[in-house]
């Protein structure tokens, strides 16, 4: 008797000792994160700073980016969705995957994913270039009353954050304006640089280094409050439009990712929003920390998607999409 019970103990304790290697051991090669975004774009910035500032706390291990663009995150979601769910290949997300979907872009959906982890609200801004004609939020509104259907907005693809920004501009502000799409924040500075746009919807992070150079000029944000870093740029909302609108940034994977790889990430991502230059980092580019763990992140995507799909049905734009149970 007694000797089965030290059988089961030592059965007991290699199973112990077995699992605790294996959680120990991820990752034991290279982990892909994957982006929507072109170069230079929000979520392309969003993961190689990130990436760059994890490695301290990865014990030797290695996170390599990859640009997927096109198809408005079609091709970068269904790489991830239809991948083996080991925690080696996952997805940078903002809205734009609950979006692309719901736009018939896709079959996939993100209950083909497992959330792991909320990073950052990313604040939505309104830029121009800095010599444009426009010297203000309300020179943009008053020009758009007298001429409608004559400025340009810049923004992402339809349905995206940006889309929605600037139909809500409209229609609470009672103008008319063209818009102007493109599939990364990157191509859409450019083009405002350019002169090609009357004005840009993105975010903080694409347009800081030029905001800096004198550049490119901050309007508006469309924040229910001033952000820290740009104290001087009002709300869209303080100025009488109330258009208050948040953009998460986070990483998924395939849907079935072990309990120990959403275990790690949680944890590494936690210690690194306290690193004391990411933070710097991540504060001069007016990201918002917003943390999720799965099991929370889970429950925040199905109520961005709710809030997503009565958008979309608004404007006219959702399909004929049916969830996967």
């Amino acid at each position: 008797m007694k000797r089965s019970k030290v059988i089961f103990f030592s059965i007991a304790v290699l199973l112990a000792l077995t699992a605790g290697m294996a959680m120990a051991a991820y990752p034991t090669k290279p982990v892909v994160l994957i982006t929507h975004s072109s170069p230079g774009a929000g979520g392309d910035i969003f993961l190689r700073n990130l990436t760059k500032h994890m490695e301290p706390y990865l014990g030797g291990a290695s996170l390599v980016v990859e640009n997927k663009a096109g198809g408005g995150g079609a091709i970068a979601l269904n790489a991830v969705a239809t991948a083996k769910p080991d925690g080696y290949t996952l997805l940078g997300v903002t809205p734009t995957y609950l979006q692309t979907p719901l736009l018939g872009k896709t079959a996939r959906s993100y209950r083909d994913t497992t959330a792991v982890a909320r990073v950052f609200i990313d604040p939505m801004i309104l830029y121009v270039k800095y010599d444009s004609r426009f010297k203000s939020a309300k020179d943009i509104i008053d020009d758009a009353k007298k001429n409608p259907g004559k400025q340009r907005w810049g923004g992402a693809t339809p349905g995206s954050v940006e889309h929605m920004i600037g139909h809500q501009i409209q229609k609470v502000a009672k103008i008319e304006v063209v818009p102007v799409t493109f599939e990364g924040g990157g191509d859409l500075l450019v083009a405002v640089l350019g002169g090609h746009v009357d004005l840009g919807l993105g975010e903080p992070g694409e347009v800081m280094g030029q905001v800096e150079g004198k550049k490119v000029r901050i309007l508006a944000c469309f924040t229910d409050k001033r952000l820290d870093l740009l104290p001087e740029v009002p709300t869209m909302k303080e100025l009488g439009h109330n258009v208050v609108v948040e953009k998460f940034r986070g990483i998924v994977g395939p849907k079935g990712l072990p309990a120990e790889v959403l275990t790690w990430w949680e944890t590494k991502i936690q210690q690194v929003l306290k690193d004391a230059k990411y933070k710097k980092y991540y504060e001069s580019v007016n990201l918002l920390p917003a943390f999720l763990g799965s099991k929370d992140y889970t429950a925040n995507v199905e109520k961005e998607n709710t809030r997503l799909t009565a958008y979309l049905k608004e404007i006219g734009l959702l399909k004929a999409y049916k969830a996967k149970k």
